[in-house]
């Protein structure tokens, strides 16, 4: 009897440890962790964190919907969503990676126009001067000539075009400031190759003046007597 009735006692001593351990646990450890929101929920909420500018939050909620729900339909959209965030958080060489990425995984997705627009803008964003090597300007232009070619009735080959336009404008622009350069410290074939570039590739851009500089380097060329004089008259008043 006195056995049972220990055992008894013992059993509602362990009871009152163990909820007593629980509040205790609580107390020490903190509120239990509630599980992660559903993917589609989690999008939304990055999606908002993105349009608020909170680019840290977005990017750290569009990671979790990767890392947790990775063959999830919102996995793709948080990719692509992540990419943005970089964009839009100036982090362009990241961003144009990002955008890569995503075009290589999902070649057929029905926003690789938008993500080719992208990559082209993250290049286009890091345009240099004129009087410096135009590799960024290269890059934005051939990419979005290759979405114009790929996706010629998409919205964002029409939006590529204005970009297109300024693009060929800076590098004639350089191609010209580059041949004034030569042309000023006389190497007239240098100079002479430059202008007759931008005749050719880009026959808008100021063709007049081109025409006659080339003109002019062709004369220097021809006759290297008369160099001395020319450049004193040509850029005493612009230089």
């Amino acid at each position: 009897m006195a056995h049972k009735l220990f055992s008894r006692l013992l059993a509602v001593l362990c009871l009152a440890a163990l909820i007593s351990g629980c509040g205790m646990g609580k107390r020490l450890f903190g509120k239990a962790k509630s599980p992660d929101a559903a993917p589609d929920v989690m999008a939304k909420e990055g999606i908002e964190q993105l349009q608020n500018k909170n680019y840290i939050d977005a990017a750290q909620t569009f990671t979790k919907i990767k890392d947790r729900y990775p063959y999830s339909e919102q996995a793709i959209l948080a990719q692509l969503k992540l990419a943005d965030t970089l964009y839009y958080n100036r982090k362009f060489d990241e961003a144009q990676t990002a955008y890569k990425e995503f075009e290589k995984l999902h070649p057929s997705n029905k926003a690789i126009p938008y993500v080719i627009y992208q990559q082209a803008l993250c290049f286009y964003r890091e345009r240099p001067t004129i009087d410096r090597d135009q590799t960024p300007t290269e890059k934005a232009l051939e990419e979005f000539r290759r979405l114009q070619k790929m996706f010629p009735q998409s919205e964002y080959a029409a939006k590529a075009e204005k970009f297109k336009q300024r693009c060929l404008n800076d590098l004639a622009e350089h191609e010209f400031y580059v041949g004034q350069f030569y042309l000023k410290t006389k190497h007239f074939s240098s100079a002479l190759d430059r202008f007759q570039a931008i005749s050719q590739e880009y026959p808008d851009f100021k063709s007049s003046e081109v025409k006659q500089y080339s003109k002019d380097c062709q004369a220097n060329i021809d006759n290297p007597q008369r160099a001395q004089g020319f450049i004193s008259n040509l850029f005493d008043a612009k230089w």
